[in-house]
């Protein structure tokens, strides 16, 4: 092949991946991350805290619960911590966390090493329980009132979305 052939080979599949590059860009057609809002909390199965107690469903189930998905292995989540402790030291809610396909002594010596803002944290080794709650990762975060959903927040809760999302509730 001469250098002239593979210089237009070459040019042509420049020009077309640009092109492809180009309509990409102007394909608006991206559909947000749907969150649970309005959904019922669905507590089809025993739960159990990290401790190994069983979890009283009633209490999620209750006026206002906030649910807080976290992993010690998540560093969004260390972000946040301080923000949820601020918030569980502060409200008059519980604050019930789930540790999210985390070992157990991984999870209880984040909880002792970082300070534990939550009431009790429900034990999720495989991510069965959040992936019913539509969980996509951690942190994410739920306003419960009543049973229902109220507001799910994928990822941090800081000032600025605890303001924006959840305060009104409060």
């Amino acid at each position: 092949m001469t250098t002239r052939a593979f210089l237009a080979i070459f040019l042509l599949l420049l020009v077309s991946l640009f092109g492809f590059f180009i309509t990409s860009l102007e394909n608006n057609d991206v559909q947000p991350i749907k969150t649970q809002e309005g959904k019922p909390l669905i507590l089809d199965r025993e739960l159990y805290t990290i401790e190994g107690v069983k979890v009283d469903k009633e209490l999620l189930l209750s006026d206002k619960v906030i649910l807080n998905v976290w992993a010690s292995w998540c560093i969004t989540c260390l972000v946040e911590h301080p923000f949820l402790k601020e918030i569980s030291d502060s409200k008059n809610v519980p604050v019930i966390g789930i540790s999210y396909k985390d070992q157990t002594v991984n999870a209880m010596n984040y909880l002792e090493k970082n300070g534990d803002p939550y009431d009790f944290s429900i034990l999720d080794l495989n991510g069965d329980f959040s992936l019913k709650l539509g969980v996509t990762g951690a942190p994410e975060t739920f306003l419960i009132i009543d049973g229902e959903i109220v507001v799910h927040r994928i990822g941090e809760v800081n000032i600025n979305v605890w303001n924006d999302k959840f305060e009104k509730y409060f």
